[in-house]
């Protein structure tokens, strides 16, 4: 691999349509927004960049981050080609299984983590002077010392900052005979028997603290053991006795309401989508599209019960509206 100054990098991809010199050293706070997400209780902050910051993030992701390890065998979050669904397929014919996931995960990634994670991979990185860039790096992809939610390039830096907590849990899975995967700050564990399933929490608890922060714990309010004789319910999807997967009952049946409405009663599919008939349609399409990429022979009885045609036209009004 030739490596390259930033500057060379970026006008090879821009061609003058961006600046390199504000990419460098311009205003940032004027290129995202910050709204409120979630219910009062929990409610989080929403970093929204406008489009040109989008681009710096997007330029960051393909000459940067992209090239930071991750453990492709146990992370299935944020990688093109892969979905929750990847995650939950592993555990598909385990009878007992854990499931936790790490409490505040993004807000106690902080700016040194990204740092450290970064240079690691330096001599793996095309950018010839990126130690001497770094700090502004670090401020293009980090808000008051911590790696926001929103920004494009979040998601696969969260995914590189726990490659050593990821190799090291997944020896101790192997060792116990236990499947692991991950999905963003999700962990889930399963086995056929019952052996070596207690003290995963703990375990897992002291390796992030040893290999990625003393900050991060797991939600204890969902953290749970459970086995088949239940409801395998693991990152909104259900695991059927016979092994399938399919998408959870409760979303089914809001599928179903909405598209007896959309095809009855425009008037009350208005008022159950919450918004314009507009915004109900947008939500139609997402749910069945996200049914087709878990469970194609549920979306077929869809298609008997409620028409080809009506749910062909739903899944592909994206397309139609580019």
């Amino acid at each position: 691999m030739t490596k390259k100054p930033l500057s060379a990098l970026f006008d090879a991809v821009h061609h003058g349509k961006f600046d390199f010199n504000d990419f460098m050293n311009g205003c940032i706070e004027d290129n995202y927004d910050v709204i409120a997400a979630g219910p009062a209780a929990h409610r989080r902050k929403i970093f929204r960049p406008n489009k040109k910051f989008k681009a710096y993030h997007t330029f960051l992701k393909a000459f940067v981050i992209e090239y930071l390890p991750i453990n492709g065998d146990i992370v299935f979050s944020y990688r093109k080609g892969f979905s929750a669904y990847d995650a939950v397929a592993k555990h598909r014919r385990s009878k007992y299984f854990f499931q936790a996931d790490i409490a505040s995960f993004f807000g106690n990634i902080e700016r040194s983590l990204v740092k450290k994670t970064i240079l690691a991979a330096k001599d793996e990185c095309p950018v010839l002077d990126i130690e001497d860039s770094i700090e502004r790096l670090l401020d293009l992809m980090c808000i008051d010392d911590s790696l926001p939610i929103g920004f494009p390039a979040s998601a696969p830096i969260s995914n590189a900052i726990l490659f050593d907590f990821d190799n090291a849990f997944s020896q101790f899975c192997k060792t116990r005979e236990l499947i692991f995967t991950r999905y963003s700050d999700d962990i889930v564990v399963s086995s056929e028997t019952k052996d070596h399933m207690s003290g995963l929490e703990q375990e897992i608890t002291r390796l992030l603290q040893r290999y990625v922060s003393e900050k991060l714990h797991l939600n204890s309010s969902k953290t749970r053991y459970f086995q088949v004789g239940g409801r395998i319910k693991i990152l909104g999807m259900m695991i059927l006795p016979n092994g399938k997967i399919t998408i959870d009952s409760k979303l089914k049946e809001d599928m179903e309401v909405l598209l007896f409405h959309h095809l009855n009663d425009k008037k009350s599919f208005i008022e159950i989508a919450k918004g314009d008939e507009e915004t109900g349609l947008d939500k139609l399409t997402g749910y069945l599209n996200y049914a087709n990429s878990i469970d194609s022979n549920y979306l077929s009885k869809l298609r008997k019960k409620f028409g080809a045609t009506t749910i062909d036209i739903l899944m592909h009004r994206s397309l139609a509206k580019k």
